[in-house]
């Protein structure tokens, strides 16, 4: 049985006070309070380790008895005082948009209060498991056939390990190369179909229906679905997506890029993530449209922390049309057995779900990977581990700046007043920032020393920009940073010292000012300030989405820019850990990446295989027989993992005899 936790989520938000001080001396008592919370709170070894938002913060999820008729779904909602959304009759549920002013929790806990309410959950959000790239290039597909061979533009390290240490898919192919009996469904951020190590391998979806079994007018053309865009083009506008289903079933013998574990294949598409992550609903349909097309192993690259009601009932029915669910562990180096350490859909007590672990060149576990150490191995919730760093696969192309790494060199500095922008090392002398005034606040922060801090100038108005090239047609521009700054707020409304962050698809100096969570207010704001009580603190785990970038030229322009009134007497703040990154799709790009969601599709591949040369005759359970007989023991998840191998498919092709006291009941 797996070790299923089924727990409420609880938020918690932490807050640090503060007071407006002028002539700030670290020695001052009332400074110390301030310095233990915040100190608690952020780490400077680690600025980027605080978590992306659980749900959608307006809209929760309500399935009805089955007494309520499908036609009255709708009108059942409104009755409960919310707004009706997406209505998924198969599953008898339906999204709620929440009235003004009501938390989600309060709404949930409103519906279930409800006769006529089966449950009700909030929409949670779920994200993929993957890690930035490294350049593209060509790489030996080590998880296919291990020679001890080093991979070019490594990603991961080691990048060099040991002969013998994959998946023996050589061997497998000796009986069959075809995936071809077998339709899998990519559960992610869309596909590249028209990659040229893919558009030979998609599934055709000329006739299909959707999510309730209704038939789709005109069918499928672009070879799948979208519900995180509510259309019929799943392409991709990440590349994760492209990557796991190139690692399925990229073309084999075409003489270009490399072949995935199916050389012929039949990858349906479900776009269920959209830039910002996916949500239970969206998910839940997704399996749905997936079975009610003809899927047989659907791969789930993706997760989060959230337990969902609605997810499992859509896994369960998938379960009832037999079908194989291989999910990826999540990349938190999580131990899943400890309480409040969840990864979903991985922990769902179905036993048609195979989680899987990430393991390197030398079959140990990637530091990344999450595990579970539970003391009976058939309580913990990870299965089997498979290849997961370094894996070549179709992609996109896509750049990365990470501005710790370069000191900020480059960046522009306009100030017309007042103190001006520093790019600098701070925090002694280790912690490369953009600041202002000076290094006094951060250095206060996060050091013991006692230090005096300074202030900003009244009247400033400076501006710290830099023009980042990106590839054309990019359909993915994100930014990611660490902002911290103590600006004053005289009004619930307005701040008169503050900091904002701008950007533009320009060159010059950026103008369009971008909103980022306040989570002492529970609202996006522009100007970022403190308020007498809470100093702002970025999330720096929040990925802001450059939507005037995306889909045009080259440029992409990022500012942060200071303000203060004619008083001054404020210490400024500074911005660290500033990571853009751009991807655009291509029909001929590559790339390494690491993850579990690397080493799921490994799975996916070697489960189609196995179920397409055995035809109708094997079910799910016989596929997961077959792969507990042929897996190969690894020392290093021997006892973090249900089974402690890791996937061979050469074994599981030829092997004709169960393991002996190995069973093959899942619960």
């Amino acid at each position: 049985m797996k070790n299923n936790k089924h727990l409420i989520p609880k938020c918690v938000s932490l807050v640090v006070a503060v007071f407006a001080i002028t002539n700030i001396l670290v020695s001052e008592p009332i400074w110390e309070p301030y310095r233990k919370s915040l100190e608690a709170t952020v780490d400077s070894s680690n600025l980027s380790n605080q978590k992306k938002p659980l749900f959608v913060p307006n809209e929760i999820v309500i399935k009805f008895k089955k007494q309520i008729p499908n036609s009255e779904l709708s009108t059942q909602t409104s009755r409960l005082g919310f707004r009706p959304g997406i209505k998924n009759e198969r599953g008898h549920f339906v999204t709620g948009k929440i009235m003004d002013g009501e938390s989600v929790e309060t709404a949930v806990a409103r519906a279930k209060n409800d006769p006529n309410v089966e449950y009700a959950e909030p929409k949670y959000l779920y994200y993929k498991y993957a890690s930035a790239p490294n350049d593209p290039g060509f790489g030996n597909l080590w998880a296919l056939n291990n020679n001890a061979q080093a991979i070019p533009s490594p990603s991961y390290s080691p990048s060099q390990g040991t002969s013998g240490k994959d998946m023996n898919v050589l061997g497998a192919w000796d009986v069959t190369t075809s995936c071809s009996n077998t339709i899998i469904a990519v559960l992610d951020t869309g596909v590249t179909y028209t990659h040229e190590d893919l558009v030979g391998n998609m599934w055709n979806g000329a006739s299909c229906v959707d999510h309730d079994n209704n038939a789709i007018g005109g069918g499928c053309p672009n070879h799948g679905w979208d519900y995180a865009g509510s259309d019929n083009d799943p392409k991709d506008e990440d590349g994760h997506g492209t990557h796991v289903s190139a690692t399925i079933g990229a073309v084999g013998n075409n003489n270009k890029g490399i072949s995935g574990v199916c050389q012929s294949a039949k990858i349906m598409a479900v776009r269920v993530l959209g830039l910002q992550g996916g949500t239970n609903d969206a998910i839940a349909q997704g399996i749905r449209f997936a079975v009610n097309n003809g899927a047989k192993v659907i791969n789930m690259s993706l997760g989060g922390p959230a337990f969902s009601q609605t997810m499992l009932d859509a896994i369960e029915y998938a379960r009832i049309n037999d079908v194989l669910i291989v999910a990826a562990a999540g990349n938190s180096n999580l131990n899943l057995n400890i309480l409040n350490n969840d990864s979903y859909p991985c922990e769902y007590d179905k036993d048609n779900i195979l989680c899987i672990a990430a393991v390197d060149q030398n079959f140990n576990r990637a530091t990344f990977s999450n595990y579970n150490s539970h003391n009976t191995a058939a309580s913990r919730t990870v299965d089997f581990g498979a290849p997961g760093t370094n894996i070549y696969s179709g992609y996109g192309n896509e750049v990365s700046y990470n501005e710790n790494s370069t000191s900020y060199a480059g960046w522009q500095i306009s100030t017309t007043t007042g103190s001006a922008w520093l790019n600098t090392s701070c925090l002694t002398s280790n912690y490369k920032m953009l600041t202002n005034p000076n290094c006094t606040l951060p250095n206060y922060l996060f050091n013991n020393s006692a230090v005096s801090v300074s202030n900003l100038s009244a009247n400033t108005n400076s501006i710290v920009y830099r023009n980042f090239t990106i590839p054309s047609g990019s359909t993915r521009v994100t930014l990611s940073h660490y902002v911290v700054n103590y600006g004053n707020r005289w009004t619930s409304s307005i701040c008169y010292d503050f900091m904002q962050v701008r950007y533009s698809s320009n060159t010059g100096v950026p103008t369009t000012t971008l909103q980022l969570y306040d989570s002492n207010y529970g609202a996006m704001k522009t100007d970022l300030c403190n308020d007498g009580q809470y100093i702002f603190e970025s999330h720096p785990d929040d990925t802001l989405i450059l939507t005037n970038c995306i889909g045009g030229g080259t440029n992409c322009t990022v500012g942060y820019r200071m303000s203060t009134d004619g008083s001054g007497n404020y210490p400024g703040g500074f911005v660290t850990d500033v990571y853009l990154s751009a991807w655009a799709p291509s029909n001929t790009a590559y790339s390494n990446l690491n993850g579990t969601s690397m080493a799921a599709p490994n799975v996916s591949g070697v489960a189609a295989l196995i179920r397409s040369y055995n035809g109708t005759t094997f079910t799910y359970q016989d596929v997961i027989t077959k792969l507990i007989e042929g897996g190969v023991a690894a020392t290093d998840i021997s006892t973090i993992t249900r089974y402690g191998k890791t996937i061979n498919a050469n074994a599981s092709i030829k092997h004709l005899k169960q393991v002996t006291g190995v069973t093959a009941a899942l619960q």
